[in-house]
């Protein structure tokens, strides 16, 4: 009978093993489908782009003649247009209309943490500093995921005040550039972008998509997110640290990961293992933090079923807010507490108080005060801001 039990228990065990490996399998499927999409749409654009240019030289009359590439074979010039964001911007509207605050929510919210007696406002990389302080230091991060118009606004909004706020450009958005097979076009309006945030004397980082470069894009994400973190330099930026974007059911990773000292969980499983995780040297690169603050934790025998749950990770998910900002089973937070904007009115704020669990979900602007009066001198507190969700 027990031997029964014994081969029950570990044929449920295989079926387990295997249904996991399928799903994951089926994820993969869903990826390269998505990049296959991708990578025709870029040919359609790159084909058309062709056919306007040969138009344009034909309409010109230059003669082709004159033309030549190194070998003397005749050639036709290739551009590729400058990419318009009109629709990009229609998009954006559409898509977070019905989770915008109005503009003037944030500088209600910038007013109350500056008028609060308990609160010094620091930038991110002051907050990755673990002096003691009698203050709750509190960060502004902002991950400009969609509106960088939005975060110009939010910047000069800080200036005003004489605070110094941290933003982060998506390298991946398509209002930041595009990839055209392996060359890759910068928005001509990013530079501009850049040095409005700059003026206004914000810190300014790269929000970092590594694995998002890699898997849908089919680049190498790592030389990506380096090219663009010594692109930002070159305008001027002081890049200290980077923000990683999305979570870990996106890409079964966190996109910190791809920094050797920020490994979060075994890389032998078979997702994890064909990522470009541990590859690279933060201290080569010039950073000395990572937004996020995302770091190991001791027990992560359950990180995998939690990126494996792709269907409950959503930010308006109390649930599942609750377990990734209370008890991550793929990592601990090196802050003591997180307050999120994620919707109309709708802010989450979670992490540890007074060495308990701290969460509350549904709180209104007017309730983040009494947040901020709950927690303890030396509480250091990232709040995440992403400005579509201040475009009304």
């Amino acid at each position: 009978m027990s031997v029964d039990r014994h081969a029950s228990t570990s044929a449920k065990g295989r079926t387990a093993r295997l249904a996991a490996q399928l799903k994951r399998a089926q994820r993969d499927l869903a990826i390269e489908r998505e990049r296959a999409r991708m990578l025709r749409e870029d040919l359609e654009q790159a084909m058309a782009d062709l056919a306007a240019t040969y138009a344009a030289v034909d309409a010109a009359q230059v003669d082709p003649n004159v033309i030549t590439d190194l070998a003397g074979r005749k050639v036709r010039p290739l551009a590729v247009n400058e990419l318009d964001l009109e629709d990009y911007f229609r998009q954006v509207e559409h898509n977070y209309q019905s989770y915008a605050n109005p503009f003037h929510h944030y500088e209600q919210l910038v007013d109350m943490l500056e008028a609060h007696s308990k609160v010094s406002l620091v930038p991110c990389y002051e907050l990755a500093n673990r002096m003691r302080s009698n203050d709750v230091r509190v960060a502004l991060r902002h991950d400009i995921d969609a509106d960088p118009v939005t975060a110009v606004r939010m910047a000069r909004t800080l200036a005003r005040r004489g605070i110094c706020g941290s933003f982060f450009l998506l390298h991946t958005a398509i209002y930041y550039g595009r990839f055209f097979g392996t060359l890759f076009v910068r928005h001509r309006e990013l530079p501009r972008w850049v040095e409005q945030m700059l003026v206004a004397g914000c810190e300014l980082g790269i929000h970092n998509d590594a694995l998002g470069a890699h898997g849908q894009l089919g680049v190498d994400g790592t030389a990506v997110l380096a090219g663009e973190i010594n692109w930002l330099r070159s305008q001027g930026a002081d890049v200290r640290g980077t923000a990683g974007h999305n979570s870990a059911p996106v890409y079964h990773a966190e996109n910190s990961e791809v920094f050797a000292n920020r490994v979060l969980w075994p890389t032998d499983d078979p997702i994890r293992s064909r990522l470009p995780l541990g590859v690279l040297d933060e201290a080569a690169l010039g950073l000395s933090y990572e937004a996020t603050f995302a770091m190991p934790r001791e027990d992560t025998s359950g990180a995998n079923a939690f990126a494996d749950d792709q269907d409950s990770a959503e930010l308006r998910n109390p649930d599942w807010m609750r377990r990734y900002l209370c008890d991550n089973p793929c990592c601990a937070w090196d802050v003591d507490m997180q307050v999120w904007v994620v919707g109309l009115d709708h802010w989450v704020a979670g992490g540890r108080c007074r060495g308990q669990a701290y969460f509350r979900d549904r709180l209104t602007l007017s309730d983040l005060r009494s947040v901020i009066d709950d927690l303890d001198a030396g509480t250091r507190c990232l709040f995440v801001l992403h400005p579509e969700y201040f475009r009304a």
